[in-house]
């Protein structure tokens, strides 16, 4: 597989970098929970996570986003530098290559909903009202 990027484990010294992206009103508004956290904060929260995350890297070695799993539900954020330059939908499909399965959630204005169903994703028609918006889930099946 050829690609524009790479993922590699989360470590405790990439929450700086995480938290640049995360905090980001641009990366908030399309989150389930838009809340602001702390850098001690996101240690605790790291300390006690059951799944990886992993920091995307692209052909430079240079960090760009991040993707987070829970379980088979995954989701991308690209630092705002970063954007439209194909990184998520790279990091998607290193990620799902040997992936039977995995759902995520956006908000159904949420522009990166079409390079959802590009990856493969489909509406599942389960959503529900976040802030007043659509929140919709999708499934990946191989």
């Amino acid at each position: 597989m050829n690609s524009k990027v790479t993922l590699t484990p989360m470590r405790a010294s990439d929450l700086p970098f995480l938290l640049e992206i995360r905090n980001h009103e641009s990366t908030r508004s399309q989150l389930e929970n838009d809340s602001k956290f702390s850098l001690e904060q996101c240690q605790s929260w790291f300390s006690n996570l059951s799944s990886p995350w992993y920091i995307i890297h692209n052909h430079q070695n240079i960090p760009v986003g991040y993707l987070r799993t829970n379980d088979y539900v995954i989701g991308v954020d690209i630092h705002i530098k970063f954007r439209r330059n194909g990184y998520a939908k790279s990091a998607f499909e290193v990620y799902l290559h040997d992936k039977e399965f995995a759902r995520l959630e956006v908000f159904e204005d949420n522009f990166a909903i079409d390079l959802y169903k590009k990856i493969g994703f489909k509406l599942t028609g389960r959503n529900k009202i976040v802030r007043g918006r659509n929140y919709v889930e999708m499934e990946y099946k191989q």
